[in-house]
């Protein structure tokens, strides 16, 4: 038997498997008592779950995209050191409890760097990890320097149970993947909305969406004047129930017809209900809406001023 090992998926795990060291390293800047609840290693695809009490802010998701590409950029050597468990320990590897090891255990280590150019704040920041970036127990294959990883992009964050969050993300040339498919979709956008570059799409937006917000208000105020005036000039009937029946359109929206008839008939037992056997009783003084259903048998919910739902009995009983 020959077995052959595929170099490109090899590599490609091998990205994602050693940036998934990097965002564990990164996120307990982040999330300092945390620790790794379970991940994936994929082609140039990590899926990661660690313990966490909240999700990330937006901030904080591209502060963690930012740092682990600063640490790619820096070109970290990555290196395995086998040591006895109790030098491990004495090191400061991250080791997961739930998990057996023998009496030597193999420890991956980023190193960390100093960089003369970068600003004072990156500097003191990379300088708070010490040494080492990153130091964790593990038998899984790395690249030999995080430049190898080429980018490291965030694609979601989830919660995946109670105290579990769950990040995925993508390295090397997937990462690119993404960038081409936002950029095109960025292209489309600048075609559909008419404007000439990226960098108006968030302008012509604001525009758009303040124009929308205005006819949505411009509706509202027609759609109520013109359910005031069927509800006024309506056909209405009594029964002993009820001082107002009314019968009113289906395709009127029922939210407002009640916000409407609240208004207008102050005062009064009502019911008003439509084709679909959607109906609203309204209450009054000494008589609630929930007394009123129940006198003529209706099913909805509400309180002791409105009543509302769908009942095909109202179309038995009024129509």
């Amino acid at each position: 038997m020959k077995l052959i090992v595929d170099s490109a998926q090899r590599y490609a795990k091998m990205r994602a498997h050693t940036a998934t060291h990097l965002l564990h390293a990164a996120l307990g800047k982040i999330f300092p008592t945390t620790k790794q609840a379970g991940s994936l290693v994929d082609s140039d695809l990590l899926r990661f779950d660690f313990y966490a009490d909240r999700l990330l802010n937006e901030q904080e998701l591209a502060q963690l995209e930012r740092v682990i590409n600063q640490m790619i950029y820096y070109a970290c050597e990555v290196s395995t050191l086998e040591l006895s468990l109790e030098e491990a320990q004495k090191l400061g590897a991250k080791m997961f409890f739930e998990e057996k090891y023998g009496d030597i255990v193999r420890v991956v280590q980023v190193k960390n760097i100093h960089i003369d150019e970068v600003a004072p704040e990156v500097q003191a920041y990379f300088d708070g990890y010490g040494a080492m970036l990153s130091q964790e127990l593990c038998g899984g294959t790395h690249v030999a320097n995080t430049k190898d990883i080429g980018a490291f992009s965030i694609v979601s964050q989830e919660a995946v149970a109670s105290g579990i969050k769950r990040l995925t993300a993508l390295t090397g040339p997937r990462v690119l993947e993404k960038l081409e498919k936002q950029t095109s979709m960025l292209g489309d956008l600048v075609n559909i909305l008419e404007v000439k570059s990226f960098a108006q799409l968030s302008e012509k937006a604001q525009k758009l969406t303040k124009t929308l917000e205005e006819c949505q208000s411009q509706l509202q105020t027609m759609e109520s004047k013109v359910i005031k005036a069927e509800l006024l000039s309506g056909d209405k009937k009594s029964d002993q129930y009820f001082e107002i029946i009314l019968k009113v359109a289906s395709d009127l929206n029922f939210k407002t017809v009640g916000a409407e008839a609240k208004s207008l008939f102050l005062g009064k037992s009502v019911l008003l209900y439509n084709d679909l056997g959607n109906f609203i009783i309204l209450g009054k003084a000494g008589v609630s809406a929930k007394q009123l259903a129940q006198q003529v048998a209706l099913k909805g919910g509400g309180n002791d001023v409105q009543i509302q739902g769908r009942d095909e009995n109202v179309l038995k009983l009024y129509n």
